[in-house]
């Protein structure tokens, strides 16, 4: 298999033999991370690693974690390693990139609910609110109940036209339960005003976290 030289990968695991999901793994982690990093694979297969399998793509991940990629760091989320929790706790106290620290303390919460991806998200929300365009808006919804609601609702009033777009986008989707792909912000079924309007409507709130959760239970490609 042709794995980069990037990575830390030890000849032994490149060389195989491998399972068709280990495999998988191996290709789009170290080799060909295309699909990866554009949020366009679905890494569902992982559920068919064996236990073994499993151990390796951890120690694999936490292995490549000094390289602070965005696909290895959610690697871990995607393993859910609670062995990688201490490494990206160091990476993430030395990131100066509010960026990095995003998709860090993201991939924490992901492992084991780590309340630093709540902090993190005020500090960047305060001081960089445009790094909420496209994916890391959509990680708010990993929160996974109201304060995802709120927090989207919230970004339609940051002054970033793009950033706005985003936040309005999701809500629309998630009210309407489709994806809205190539529709404008003035042409969304419903605007910032009525966001505003209902945000303290309770059956709104019930309806939304609902679309939240269900959103969540069906991603497959870790987004």
């Amino acid at each position: 298999m042709r794995l980069s030289d990037t990575y830390d990968v030890p000849e032994s695991v490149a060389s195989g033999p491998h399972s068709p999901a280990f495999a998988k793994f191996l290709r789009n982690w170290f080799g060909d991370t295309t699909a990866l990093t554009h949020g366009e694979l679905d890494i569902t297969f992982l559920n068919d690693l064996t236990s073994e399998e499993l151990s390796l793509a951890r120690e694999l991940i936490r292995r490549n974690l000094k390289l602070k990629y965005t696909h290895i760091v959610e690697g871990a989320a995607a393993l859910h390693d609670p062995d990688a929790v201490p490494i990206m706790h160091e990476l993430l106290d030395n990131e100066p990139d509010m960026d990095r620290q995003l998709t860090i303390a993201g991939a924490l919460w992901k492992i084991n609910r780590d309340p630093v991806f709540i902090e993190t998200l005020r500090k960047v929300r305060a001081a960089r609110p445009s790094l909420f365009q496209y994916f890391h808006a959509f990680k708010v919804l990993w929160l996974d109940d109201e304060r995802a609601l709120d927090f989207l609702i919230g970004l339609l009033d940051v002054k970033d036209a793009m950033v706005q777009f985003t936040a309005l986008k999701i809500l629309n989707e998630l009210e309407l339960g489709r994806r809205m792909p190539g529709v404008f912000a003035r042409d969304m079924p419903h605007q910032p005003a009525d966001y505003n309007r209902q945000r303290n409507d309770p059956a709104f709130r019930t309806r939304m976290v609902e679309a939240i959760h269900r959103r969540n239970r069906e991603g497959k490609n870790g987004i």
